[in-house]
């Protein structure tokens, strides 16, 4: 009886009409990767064993936004040493550039942080490359890793956004644990920093989707919110759904993309075209004075001065002012402040910077006094929900200078 059985198990077993456990899961891998994108995604070996990515081709022209990807020719590390700060940057070149976004299962970072799908670009020689590795199942993550990080040795420079802090580092920590040699590109450009830096009075929010829709002309129509991703993947790797987790492969490639025209536009306001908006000037005149980039940075200044927003132009006169205080070029610092005052909300630290400059430069206490109780009145004045003045506008430190003020006025007089 029990031969019967067995046998007949067996036959069951080599005409396929039920499967064992280990073929099952090759036919579930296999139906999967069959699922996900046929004709591009592939299988490749490693020392690790096998892995999955999935690779796509973008001719130059490709339109992504309000430009094409072609512009990432025209960039070049000079420019993009002023909006970076980085001075190694000058050395970048965009044909030896690797660019890189990560999807993972939190934001936590950390050694419970797995990055789930690696997106890479880089410029061959008539289109753009774009891989992205994907970790099918948890036990393919060291054969992922070797493949990653043989591919990114062979670029010269790594560009992402906002992966100084956390792309690399997380993918770093998964080398280290899986024990392999950790990435460190020689460069790295994060044109998350290179954005702030552009674009902090012009745009509330800095991130991503904020500069596709109001720089890069781009609008994602049924994106995958970010913070959805995580539980998404978790679904796909309980219950094999693959639907979604596409949407995740698309939101990859569009930041990716995203990336190469932004890398376009951050090279062109550096090097002072194509200037949409007075924060931009203001921002360029700030940073080319803080490069040394004096002539430059009192051109962008001098017109931001002369804009239509108040604000940017008070600004940019107060930048200017400071310039001029900083070289002792006190005529040019007191014209500039004065200037200021005539703007209906002038700052309280324009009274200030007068007050000092009366008291200390000129021994004019009484026009001092006025200053400073100038500052106070503005002060008071201000609304009661607006935060509370710091430093030498605080109210603390206005009292002790109008003590002070008095004093030195009251001994002249008595002096006298």
């Amino acid at each position: 009886m029990k031969r019967g059985i067995h046998s007949r198990l067996s036959e069951l077993r080599r005409s396929g009409e039920i499967k064992t456990g280990r073929q099952l899961a090759e036919s579930m891998q296999v139906s999967q990767k069959d699922l996900l994108f046929p004709g591009e995604g592939r299988e490749v070996e490693t020392s690790f064993g096998r892995c999955y990515m999935r690779e796509l081709q973008f001719p130059l022209e490709h339109k992504h936004g309000n430009t094409t990807l072609a512009g990432i020719l025209t960039c070049c590390g000079n420019a993009l040493v002023l909006p970076s700060r980085d001075n190694t940057l000058a050395n970048l070149d965009p044909k030896r550039s690797l660019f890189l976004d990560v999807e993972t299962t939190g934001l936590s970072g950390g050694t419970g942080t797995w990055a789930f799908l690696i997106g890479l670009g880089w410029l061959e020689e008539s289109y753009f490359m774009l891989r992205q590795y994907f970790l099918r199942r948890p036990v393919e993550e060291r054969a992922i890793l070797r493949h990653f990080t043989d591919t990114a040795a062979e670029f010269s420079t790594m560009i992402t956004f906002n992966g100084k802090l956390f792309d690399l580092p997380l993918l770093q920590t998964r080398q280290m644990l899986a024990g392999l040699s950790q990435t460190e590109p020689r460069l790295h450009l994060d044109l998350l920093q290179c954005a702030r830096n552009l674009w902090k009075k012009r745009l509330p929010s800095r991130s991503l989707r904020s500069i596709e829709e109001s720089i890069l002309g781009l609008q994602r129509l049924e994106d995958i919110p970010g913070a959805e991703i995580p539980g998404v993947y978790f679904d796909y790797l309980r219950r094999g759904e693959s639907g979604r987790i596409k949407q995740v492969f698309h939101h990859n490639a569009l930041d990716i993309l995203s990336m190469v025209t932004l890398l376009e536009r951050v090279t062109q306001l550096a090097a002072g075209k194509s200037l949409e908006h007075p924060a931009e000037t203001l921002a360029l005149g700030r940073l080319c004075l803080q490069a040394g980039r004096h002539m430059e940075g009192i051109g962008y200044l001098q017109e931001t001065s002369a804009s239509s927003i108040a604000p940017l132009a008070e600004e940019a006169i107060m930048e200017l002012a400071l310039y001029y205080k900083r070289l002792g070029n006190w005529p040019e610092a007191v014209s500039l402040w004065e200037k200021t005052l005539l703007h209906p909300a002038a700052n309280p630290i324009v009274y200030i910077e007068l007050a000092k400059y009366y008291e200390h430069r000129c021994r004019d206490y009484q026009t001092a006094l006025k200053m400073t109780e100038a500052a106070q009145a503005k002060i008071n004045r201000q609304v009661s929900n607006a935060p509370a003045s710091s430093g030498e506008v605080s109210l603390q430190a206005i009292q002790r200078r109008l003590k002070r003020l008095k004093h030195r006025l009251a001994a002249t007089t008595f002096g006298g």
